[in-house]
């Protein structure tokens, strides 16, 4: 819901592609709350679109149906979150449109997350009964996230994703003697194992906010005796001030480890925008992370939970500012190659043309 949403990785990732989506063609980015709305960020449509209440506990997704009338009028739905209640309400509405001439389609990407959904249940009995199966596409955050649909028949595409510019200032900066990480301190981030790892006379900078305190309590006491340094309340401007002085930028996640589907970092956004400011960065070889980084060339890539290789690369970048910035440069010509919201928004909107015209 709108005033009750949480700002994290996928709403970024929503938001970002939707204005640039809007430079190429009329976009609207939605949003659900008791209090319709509109407003404008530039070329975008920012839509509150109405429902009858915000208990995010019930199979069905309340929206009036004024919503479900101006949600009709949209060639392309696009659904960057699923399963939920609104997910399989959308999909399940455009099939029963379709049998009266309609011509819409939806598209579905999986950013992680989700809900329990009525489809769900029919999924238990047999996967093919998946009620999100009768979308028209899928958008793909990476390759490993296209791994979770390799049995789907439908057409598919990776998007990848890009930077907003806004978060990294107006240049790079120079290197400043200390490795950055920047994300929410939870325990599957690596955090602990990046301060465990880091050398005593390597300086680490941790932007993020405490999400538990048990663990916080414990980064804290990893950090002792060592040149650690915690921000948990930055700003976009601090956030920009941080990365500009970063020999290196860490985004060193770790597997998970409950047998179930791992869809942690479906996309690491923190690599790219490291890259695209000009620093090299350390990642681990888990998920959708490898595919980001040139090793060698625009960063490193280290095993997870192996701490010296993480300690050694840490202080190798932060101790040699001039291999800093000469990956650094290579890692932002990568990005402008590939990494950018401009070609995410080409590769979608054709995706959605090749949808309407088959």
């Amino acid at each position: 819901m709108a005033r009750k949403r949480t700002i994290g990785g996928g709403e970024r990732y929503a938001m970002e592609l939707a204005r640039a989506l809007s430079v190429r063609t009329p976009t609207t980015h939605g949003l659900f709350d008791t209090t319709p709305g509109e407003d404008r960020d530039g070329s975008l449509t920012l839509r509150t679109f109405g429902v009858h209440h915000t208990d995010s506990s019930r199979f069905l997704f309340p929206a009036t149906g004024d919503t479900w009338q101006e949600i009709s009028g949209y060639d392309i739905i696009h659904v960057l979150c699923f399963p939920t209640p609104l997910s399989e309400a959308i999909v399940l509405r455009n099939v029963l449109r379709r049998c009266c001439g309609g011509r819409q389609k939806v598209v579905l990407t999986d950013v992680g997350g989700g809900a329990v959904t009525l489809g769900g249940k029919f999924n238990r009995l047999h996967p093919r009964l998946n009620l999100h199966r009768m979308a028209h596409g899928l958008a793909h955050l990476s390759d490993y996230a296209g791994r979770f649909f390799s049995d789907w028949t439908h057409p598919a595409v990776t998007l990848f994703g890009g930077v907003n510019p806004s978060l990294l200032g107006n240049q790079a900066g120079d290197p400043a003697g200390y490795a950055l990480y920047v994300g929410r301190l939870l325990r599957h981030k690596g955090v602990l194992e990046a301060i465990r790892a880091v050398p005593a006379s390597t300086p680490f900078h941790v932007v993020g906010r405490p999400y538990d305190p048990a663990y916080f309590e414990e980064l804290k006491s990893a950090a002792q005796g060592k040149q650690v340094r915690f921000i948990t309340d930055a700003d976009d401007a601090e956030l920009a001030r941080q990365y500009a002085g970063a020999n290196v930028v860490l985004q060193v996640s770790l597997p998970s480890t409950d047998g179930g589907p791992d869809k942690s970092e479906l996309l690491g956004l923190v690599p790219l925008e490291g890259m695209a400011g000009g620093k090299p960065v350390i990642v681990t070889r888990t998920t959708s992370l490898p595919e980001l980084v040139v090793d060698g060339e625009t960063g490193f890539i280290v095993p997870p939970r192996d701490l010296g290789a993480l300690g050694a690369r840490m202080a190798l970048l932060v101790g040699d500012p001039d291999l800093s910035r000469s990956l650094g440069r290579q890692a932002r010509d990568h990005v402008q190659r590939r990494f950018t919201w401009d070609k995410t928004a080409e590769v979608a909107l054709g995706f959605y043309r090749r949808l309407l015209a088959g």
